[in-house]
């Protein structure tokens, strides 16, 4: 999974909940620090940052941290999996990457 934060105390914070709760993650700042595309892995990213070109090159689904519930509404009209509001709760963002893992086992 990868996780695509500019705010280095958020990257921190977001990527040691997912951590914890067993959830393999790489937190990076910017699509340059980006090694592998994210072939068969969630992207996290902000809002402003989406675009479907995720799924293009790859990942299985998309998770957007929105700004407001109109501005997640709107990535997932654009073709985001899922949306979570930010500052993001950790334990939204668990359960939220936890579902989309779990439709893809089932």
């Amino acid at each position: 999974m990868l996780l695509l934060e500019s705010d280095a105390n958020e990257r921190v914070r977001l990527t040691e909940a997912l951590e914890e709760a067993g959830l393999p993650v790489r937190g990076v700042s910017s699509i340059a620090e980006v090694e592998r595309w994210p072939t068969g892995d969630v992207v996290i990213t902000a809002a402003d940052r989406f675009t479907m070109w995720w799924k293009e090159m790859g990942a299985t689904h998309v998770l957007v941290l929105a700004n407001t519930p109109e501005e997640g509404a709107a990535a997932c009209a654009r073709g985001a999996t899922m949306w979570v509001l930010k500052p993001c709760n950790t334990e939204q963002l668990v359960a939220a990457v936890k579902s989309i893992l779990g439709d893809d086992q089932e």
